[in-house]
């Protein structure tokens, strides 16, 4: 897996330009932000609307599952065991925000998705506002909220896929 970042860190992740409080390593309070507050997490840009990957969907209504988009493209990834490998990513990488019951990566389907479930809905909040808009090997992370139910099954997290 190649480095999005400039920084001689060996890790794909690196943050987003962005000044809020969802900023990665910021102390400040989480804010609900705009989707909490009634506002569609849409961005107009040149009078198109586009979706705005640093809001984090469902925002209104969170849960202990988080669903990342755009974390990997199947179709680019040829390394034996790069499910495996990016699940470990991400456990490390949100495991800074909260305990981790299970993260399960959707190899086979479009979109790059990966279910992330948490101990509590606080941490999965934490998680969530880090990781939308972050870039992860040079694609822009965009997160969303999903019930429990709607996570498929997979292994608890620290076992083999």
């Amino acid at each position: 897996r190649t480095s999005a970042s400039s920084s001689p860190a060996s890790s794909s992740w690196t943050s987003a330009a962005i000044s809020s409080s969802a900023a990665v390593g910021s102390s400040a309070p989480l804010s609900p932000g705009p989707a909490a507050a009634g506002a569609s997490p849409v961005a107009k840009t040149g009078g198109a609307a586009v979706p705005d990957a640093k809001a984090v969907g469902r925002a209104d209504r969170p849960s202990r599952s988080i669903l990342i988009h755009n974390m990997f493209d199947k179709d680019e990834e040829t390394d034996e065991g790069w499910e495996d490998d990016i699940r470990l990513d991400l456990e490390e990488e949100c495991g800074k925000h909260g305990r981790i019951s299970r993260v399960v990566v959707m190899s086979s389907e479009p979109g790059g998705r990966i279910y992330a479930s948490f101990e509590t809905e606080d941490g999965a909040a934490r998680c969530a506002a880090a990781l939308a808009g972050r870039w992860f090997d040079k694609r822009q992370l965009r997160v969303e909220f999903v019930d429990g139910g709607d996570v498929p099954p997979g292994p608890p997290t620290g076992s083999a896929a």
